[in-house]
């Protein structure tokens, strides 16, 4: 298989989740808490979308695919990945949390168990789910300030916190 077109085919499904969560951020309150859920609500979105949905993880299968590629593909997922934990650890930071950086690698490891469970059928409503859980661990991490709601006000299920 040739990197190269494998590599541009990874990038713009990048771009193309990157619009997905884009839009599901801007739709979010402007509290840093209901954009860190925003992240799931896009997962969810990327999860049903009939182009490129959420079969698997593409950059751990292009991995498995081109394991001879000297590390690059290994290379670009990092780069995603990375991209996707810092804008989490800045949203947190925002947020109130007291370690922004440990947020974001839970809420991470959060998302990327939704995307593996939900490639495998191993879990009913895994992005769901995740979410439920992400909204709980947000709440937990975070700092309220009295009287300010999510867009929602949906409580400890939603951005509502």
């Amino acid at each position: 298989m040739n990197t190269t077109a494998f590599l541009a085919y990874l990038d713009g499904r990048q771009v193309r989740w990157k619009l997905v969560l884009d839009r599901c951020a801007k739709a979010a309150d402007q509290d840093p808490r209901a954009q860190l859920v925003a992240v799931f609500d896009a997962l969810g979105e990327w999860a049903h979308a009939p182009c490129d949905g959420l079969r698997s993880n593409a950059f751990v299968n292009a991995q498995a695919v081109l394991a001879e590629d000297g590390g690059v593909v290994r290379t670009a997922a990092a780069r995603h990945k990375r991209a996707l934990r810092g804008r989490l650890a800045a949203l947190a930071g925002e947020a109130g949390a007291a370690d922004p950086g440990l947020l974001a690698d839970q809420l991470l490891l959060i998302f990327e168990g939704a995307v593996l469970a939900h490639a495998l059928d191993s879990v009913a409503e895994p992005v769901e789910k995740a979410r439920h859980t992400a909204c709980r661990l947000i709440a937990a991490a975070t700092t309220r300030t009295p009287g300010v709601r999510g867009a929602t006000g949906r409580g400890a299920e939603g951005p509502g916190f």
